[in-house]
C-alpha cells in the first residue's frame, strides 16, 4: 500500500488576489503566461479579475468619503439620507 499525499494550494483572500492583479498589469505578461509562473488556475485567475473589477473595494475609493457639515444653531439635525446600494441593499441614516 502507498502512501498518498495531497498538497493544497493555499487559500488568497481578496486583497491577496488584487495584490496579484497588481502585479499581473505591472508585469507586462500574457494571462496564462502569469498564471504558469505563479502556479494560478487560469479559470481561478479570471474568476477573480472579473470579481474585482465588478466590485472595487471601499478602500479604493475612501478619497471620496466626506462628512456633512452641520448647520449653525442645529443641534440635532432632523433630515434623512436614503443611499440604494444595489443589490437589494439601501442604507439608511437619520
Amino acid at each position: 500500500m502507498s502512501e498518498t499525499t495531497t498538497t493544497t494550494k493555499p487559500r488568497r483572500s481578496r486583497s491577496g488576489w488584487a495584490q496579484l492583479m497588481t502585479q499581473y498589469e505591472s508585469s507586462g505578461l500574457k494571462q496564462r503566461t502569469f498564471c504558469e509562473q505563479h502556479g494560478l488556475a487560469y479559470s481561478t485567475f479570471c474568476y477573480w479579475r472579473k470579481q474585482l473589477r465588478q466590485s472595487p473595494s471601499i478602500e479604493n475609493h475612501s478619497e471620496h468619503l466626506f462628512e456633512l457639515p452641520t448647520l449653525p444653531g442645529d443641534k440635532d439635525p432632523d433630515w434623512r439620507v436614503e443611499l440604494d446600494l444595489g443589490h437589494g441593499v439601501t442604507l439608511r441614516m437619520k
